[in-house]
């Protein structure tokens, strides 16, 4: 059993009955036993296997927890799952974020509705950085169950040499003054020339510690008229730089995970922004 689906199991037991079965409290032990009739059978059931869960794998889950219980702890792991990243291909090897982090939030679970396709999201920590370099910006959540990355946003900063291959003029600042802003093609800087959708998502099964992924396909609530449009042609064989991105920050190329308790898609996108490039991975986006 995944710490989270235990989180859940116990997640509506009133603590008291978890607390009883830990604490031995002798008032309570030689009092009447009419206190104890008014419990329904689901009660009784729900009370022991609360127990059970508790005594046999409640300790890791708890210890786990409070293990990355502070915005220091959370640091320290993201660190050095971005470095598994990097091993595993998911991010260039010049993608170090080190030092201390420009900020740190900390994010309560909670049960995402339709547009989320019922994706729990645990308990987090939102870390944020700057390579010492400042080419890369990231943004991960540490699932404190876990002490994986759940959702990362990675941003790469063109270089002197790099030259644009567009601009905008947008309007910035309350007095309306206009600016020039340049977009560039450098995907490259943020995924391998060379990757493709199969190793991409490979790495993340592994990091996950999930069995396999599929891509979206007809029958998935996902999968609509208009995401065919999009990724339809998509298979493993393509190279992340060859998807349709279509840059609209609405589509997403959606990807089930073997052995994903919730069954629902994580998402994987591409954009350009005036100024610099972006990668989505994870639980992030809501669709529908």
């Amino acid at each position: 059993m995944k710490r989270e689906n235990l989180f859940r199991a116990i997640a509506g037991i009133d603590d008291r009955f978890i607390a009883e079965a830990i604490w031995y409290d002798p008032p309570a032990a030689s009092g009447s036993s009419e206190r104890i009739v008014h419990l329904n059978k689901k009660k009784i059931i729900s009370f022991a296997l609360a127990a059970v869960l508790m005594l046999s794998l409640g300790i890791a889950a708890y210890a786990t927890y409070n293990a990355i219980s502070t915005p220091q702890a959370a640091e320290k792991v993201a660190q050095e799952q971005l470095a598994q990243w990097r091993e595993l291909g998911l991010l260039p090897p010049d993608a170090v974020f080190e030092g201390k982090a420009d900020q740190i939030v900390e994010i309560e679970g909670y049960q995402g509705g339709g547009a989320w396709y019922g994706r729990f999201f645990p308990h987090s920590f939102d870390v944020r950085w700057y390579s010492g370099d400042r080419k890369y910006r990231c943004n991960v959540n540490i699932d404190t169950l876990e002490g994986k990355i759940q959702y990362g946003n990675f941003t790469a900063f063109p270089d002197e040499n790099d030259v644009p291959t567009g601009e905008i003029e947008l309007t910035v600042g309350p007095d309306g003054e206009t600016k020039t802003f340049y977009y560039y093609e450098i995907f490259d800087d943020l995924v391998g020339s060379e990757q493709t959708v199969d190793g991409f998502c490979s790495a993340l099964a592994v990091y996950w510690g999930f069995d396999g992924y599929r891509l979206a396909d007809r029958g998935d609530p996902i999968y609509t008229e208009e995401y065919a449009s999009n990724f339809g042609a998509v298979d493993g064989s393509t190279r992340l730089l060859d998807v349709p991105w279509d840059n609209s920050g609405h589509n997403f190329l959606a990807v089930y995970f073997d052995g994903d308790a919730d069954q629902a898609p994580m998402y994987l996108d591409l954009m350009q922004y005036p100024g610099y490039v972006g990668m989505d991975v994870g639980i992030h986006h809501p669709v529908g």
